[in-house]
């Protein structure tokens, strides 16, 4: 029987200073395999490490890593899980060690540095497990996949950035899109078509129900913290949109 359990909560921001995000961390036992989705930025090295600490495991205790894609927010703490064999599609893992220049969200070291590393390359309907399966959703990268398993006795999806969010849904696209657009919203529609759960690459789980977006569970507030200590701070503001813009940057092509 396979339990998922979120280790780190992923989120976005853009902001008028840049954008920033990090990814969903997910823990999927089934049987005697711990397999984490994907390993986030190392900024969250610690956070992914304590997580692992609170449910009795180590690094050295994960033996299967699925990673979504190669960018850097959702691969860089990839070295820290010397047992595990990592799973990933033949496409990325050849995109990232040989990038273009000019994608900088592409963590081509690390890409380098898992030459050391056990590398199994997947693609679309192989089995990783038992009840657990790939399929290829690319768009957001040139090889990105998803993860579909099967938890309590249904199909869960673990979308990575081709669903980054809940809003991907009503709009049939991700919001970063650099590899292809139609790509892109033809992977959307085939997630929505296996799967009523997902588990998006930047926001918190939810269910699909009769086109309604329903939150599983998972932090509904973000601290955002400074100080007066040095003299002075930067005042914050916050602002929501109803919608959120889709950035179409090609740069893998």
């Amino acid at each position: 029987m396979a339990t998922l359990d979120v280790l780190t909560y992923g989120f976005a921001l853009n902001t008028d200073q840049g954008s920033f995000g990090y990814s969903t961390n997910s823990l999927l036992r089934v049987g005697n395999h711990n397999i984490l989705i994907d390993t986030g930025p190392s900024s969250r090295r610690a956070f992914l490490y304590k997580a692992l600490q609170a449910r009795d495991l180590t690094p050295d205790d994960i033996d299967i890593i699925i990673l979504t894609h190669m960018h850097w927010d959702h691969c860089q703490n990839t070295d820290l899980f010397k047992n595990a064999r990592v799973v990933v599609n033949p496409t990325e893992i050849d995109y990232a060690r040989n990038p273009n220049p000019w994608d900088l969200a592409v963590a081509a070291g690390m890409a380098d540095l898992m030459r050391t590393m056990k590398i199994d390359v997947v693609s679309e309907g192989d089995t990783i497990v038992d009840g657990v399966s790939v399929l290829e959703t690319p768009g957001h990268t040139k090889g990105h996949m998803s993860v579909l398993a099967e938890v309590d006795g249904e199909k869960v999806l673990l979308a990575g950035d081709a669903m980054p969010e809940s809003g991907t849904v009503a709009r049939g696209m991700p919001y970063n899109i650099f590899w292809d657009l139609e790509d892109a919203k033809e992977s959307v529609e085939k997630m929505v078509a296996s799967s009523r759960v997902f588990y998006p690459g930047h926001d918190r789980p939810f269910r699909v129900d009769d086109e309604r977006i329903v939150y599983l569970h998972g932090p509904e507030n973000i601290q955002v913290m400074d100080s007066t200590e040095g003299g002075g701070s930067a005042s914050l503001t916050f602002t929501v949109h109803a919608e959120r813009s889709v950035n179409i940057d090609i740069v893998q092509k």
